[in-house]
């Protein structure tokens, strides 16, 4: 209770009544409206656009929800990377509460065993070249984008454990900044081409589900992406459209959000 006193303690309760709050009224509304199951319209569709159904529920029905979810976890980094703030992060604009200094965090390879010594950075490598299958190998799946960018940080976090300072997968700050805010632009660049041409944001307009894209259209963003089905009945053609574009912008967006974080915790943050 002692944590909760002062300016601050008062708004953490506010904030976390109003989340109950909304979060019991979420439940009262779902009360009776809830179908089990997924819509007959994506099952009847989904085969026009991808062998996978996932795909076509999570980009050509939920681009613009997913746009907001790739925002949310961008905030998030920068907010968490505030929060962490004035002690191993060190922020400006908090005069009546200056930086706390603390020392820099030492790492001595000398201390690991001879195992993480020299298996840290094939591991990393691995984990770096397992995140790139993932991503490149997500056009006939719903998601690729998001895990390829935990996989990633993951193998940067993996090797400055093992190497600190010497970090053998240099992440600068400004580099993560920019990457991230890359994947970010181009998620929401992405959808311009189907509201422009169609009406409809993040349409999947080199999949075409509805059949309402410019032959053009449909030829740029799809005929690069084709896939051959190899079936019994014979061989189809089905093209994923704008899916493995998003699902890269999103991987550069995770790992810029995500390697924010882990930047902060590890190498601290300066303005200068």
């Amino acid at each position: 209770m002692n944590e909760l006193r002062g300016k601050r303690g008062i708004l953490a309760v506010i904030a976390l009544l109003i989340i109950g709050i909304g979060f019991l009224s979420s439940l009262f509304e779902l009360a009776g409206n809830v179908r089990p199951g997924v819509s007959q319209i994506y099952n009847s569709l989904a085969h026009l656009v991808a062998p996978n159904n996932i795909a076509t529920w999570v980009y050509d029905w939920r681009g613009y929800d997913t746009l907001l979810e790739t925002a949310v976890i961008y905030v998030g980094a920068v907010v968490s990377a505030m929060v962490i703030g004035r002690g191993v992060v060190q922020m400006k604009s908090c005069p009546q509460e200056p930086p706390a200094q603390s020392k820099p965090l030492e790492f001595h390879i000398e201390t690991l065993t001879v195992i993480l010594k020299y298996l840290g950075l094939p591991a990393a490598i691995l984990l770096f070249s397992y995140g790139i299958m993932v991503v490149t190998a997500s056009s006939t799946s719903g998601g690729g984008g998001f895990q390829c960018g935990v996989i990633m940080t993951a193998a940067y976090l993996l090797a400055a454990i093992f190497y600190g300072k010497n970090n053998p997968i240099r992440f600068g700050k400004r580099f993560i900044i920019g990457i991230g805010a890359a994947g970010l632009g181009g998620y929401t660049l992405l959808g311009l081409p189907g509201f422009l041409t169609t009406g409809f944001w993040q349409y999947n307009i080199g999949a075409d589900v509805w059949g309402i894209a410019p032959s053009i259209m449909r030829f740029i963003f799809g005929e690069p992406f084709r896939l051959s089905l190899v079936l019994k009945e014979g061989v189809f053609f089905s093209s994923p459209g704008i899916i493995p574009l998003i699902n890269v912008a999103e991987a550069f967006n995770v790992i810029g959000a995500i390697g924010l974080i882990y930047f902060a915790f590890i190498y601290g943050w300066q303005e200068e």
